[in-house]
């Protein structure tokens, strides 16, 4: 243990010298801290913002590549049977999706408007609005019929708002914006057999005193002229459902809501009704059977109407019933980009996976650069200083090459007086660091938040406006991402010197030291303790 006493005995000794490696490795120290403290704080920031947007995926057509490869072919009866044939996505990739442990849940939504039956028999939530107020069942739509007579109908304002899922649950509930309050949502047995099941609101429920279990009575159209003339009768629009559940929202449409005033009854939430999307389908089924034959009828010539395997029926359902998109909900946001990743390769020609991270990486696009700066500066510093600090060392060593060669000579091994200058640079390494991490603990934050501030303002990111600050409630919306802005993440960027960090400056000095002791050594080393001391005299 000697080479160690006389390492610390050399540290004390050259005092002057100590002293300048001592700031040598201070100001190095502030620099890599700065630049660690900056860097982890840029990717901090989006690994924050990004666990709490909504971890959703949507598998859908791309229709840019669809619409570039339609524009080569020239061909025209080939382009129409593309068109007739138009890429769809496939209900084989969502299931191989619901096998990833990844995905929780999908969402293929379909809406529709529809209303109470003939006596009414099920009101609705009422909002107490201008809408309302001025709602009635008197205004009349006229046209020209093929013939020229003129035809009028009386209009008659949709009350219920239908969305319907071809999966099990729904993205909203394990979202927790719906809670199940009473009974269950509906299960895959239900969607395959198009069960006349529904879920409705508790507001809803309360309204019309119905409780889980009961049957409500809905029409999916009214009595319009266009469906007396074809042949469509009441009993092929109205259908009994059986209530499975009642749910509850965080949603409400309230007076400061902007569309409040001029919102229609089935706008409301608490009109909202859930079923299968196969639900749907049989309900409508019998009316579109009608209208079918009679536009069949209508139209003998048309190819479309000519062909049976285009009329809605039982066995046509799976063909009827196509799917425009389908969004994944999976279980941590920081999985999404590795499943698309996963997956992508493995889908056809014309559909793709869409992360939604073109918004999120155009605004976190300060912090990348910022992070890159941050790591180029850093490795720049260590490999500065492992020059340097290797210059010192080396004319340091070429001073004592009489110490080296006595040391040499007495036995000591060569390993242990490289130790011994390893141990003497290690501890100045150790003092100017510990140093560093003291003031570097207070001016990185300031100076973070300034280059920060520049890189946005060099950067020129533009917030986009988005509904001009309307809390406007669309009952259409299928848009499952969350919406984020550059203020967002900026909140989360803060520049620390977290203990991480801190082992990050004593590894990397004391690799800095290892380096610039190794080097100047062998040039030393190469010669035997003789021909050292020969040298000197």
């Amino acid at each position: 243990m000697n080479f160690i006493n006389r390492a610390f005995k050399n540290v004390t000794r050259r005092l002057s010298k100590t002293i300048l490696l001592v700031l040598t490795f201070f100001l190095i120290g502030n620099l890599v801290i700065i630049g660690l403290g900056i860097s982890s704080a840029s990717k901090s920031a989006k690994i924050l913002t990004r666990q709490k947007m909504r971890a959703v995926v949507t598998y859908q057509v791309d229709y840019e590549k669809v619409w570039r490869y339609a524009d080569t072919i020239e061909d025209e009866d080939e382009l129409q049977k593309f068109y007739e044939n138009y890429p769809r996505v496939k209900v084989e990739d969502v299931t191989e999706f619901l096998k990833d442990e990844r995905v929780k849940m999908a969402n293929s939504i379909s809406s529709n408007m529809w209303y109470s039956d003939e006596n009414n028999s099920l009101d609705f939530v009422h909002l107490g609005n201008t809408r309302e107020e001025n709602m009635d069942d008197t205004g009349q739509s006229c046209w020209y019929d093929e013939s020229g007579a003129m035809q009028c109908e009386t209009y008659k304002e949709p009350i219920f708002f239908v969305k319907s899922n071809m999966y099990p649950g729904m993205i909203e509930f394990e979202d927790g914006d719906y809670q199940i309050v009473s009974g269950r949502f509906y299960n895959q047995d239900e969607i395959d057999n198009g069960s006349m099941v529904c879920v409705i609101s508790q507001n809803l429920a309360a309204t019309n005193n119905v409780t889980v279990g009961d049957e409500i009575v809905l029409a999916t159209s009214y009595m319009s002229t266009y469906m007396k003339q074809s042949g469509v009768e009441a009993s092929d629009i109205e259908n009994s459902f059986e209530v499975i559940g009642i749910y509850s929202h965080n949603n409400p449409l309230t007076p400061d809501n902007s569309n409040y005033d001029y919102a229609s009854p089935y706008e409301n939430p608490d009109n909202m009704i859930f079923m299968p999307s196969t639900t749907v389908y049989m309900a409508q089924l019998p009316a579109n059977e009608k209208t079918f034959d009679y536009y069949a009828q209508m139209y003998p010539e048309e190819e479309y109407y000519q062909n049976p395997d285009n009329r809605p029926s039982i066995e046509n359902m799976d063909k009827n019933m196509n799917i425009d998109n389908v969004t994944l909900l999976l279980d941590d946001p920081l999985n999404v980009d590795q499943f698309v990743e996963d997956h992508q390769n493995s889908l056809s020609q014309f559909t793709s996976l869409d992360a939604n991270n073109d918004e999120f990486n155009r605004l976190a696009k300060p912090l990348d650069t910022l992070s890159m700066y941050a790591n180029f500066i850093v490795w720049l510093v260590v490999i500065n200083a492992i020059v340097i600090i290797t210059l010192v060392t080396a004319l340091t060593l070429k001073t004592r090459e009489y110490e080296i060669g006595v040391l040499l000579s007495v036995g000591a091994s060569k390993l242990k007086v490289i130790a011994q200058f390893f141990i003497e640079l290690a501890i100045v390494a150790i003092i100017g660091f510990t140093m560093a991490v003291v003031s570097g603990s207070l001016i990185s934050r300031q100076i973070g938040n300034k280059v920060l501030e520049a890189q946005i303002a060099s950067s020129e990111i533009n917030e986009e406006e988005d509904d001009y600050g309307y809390n406007y409630i669309d009952p259409w919306s299928t848009d499952y991402t969350t919406d984020i802005t550059l203020d967002d993440l900026v909140s989360e960027y803060e520049v620390t010197v977290s203990p991480l960090i801190i082992a990050e400056i004593y590894i990397l000095g004391l690799g800095i030291v290892l380096i610039s002791v190794i080097i100047p050594s062998f040039m030393i080393m190469r010669y035997n303790p003789k021909k050292i001391l020969m040298n000197q005299n």
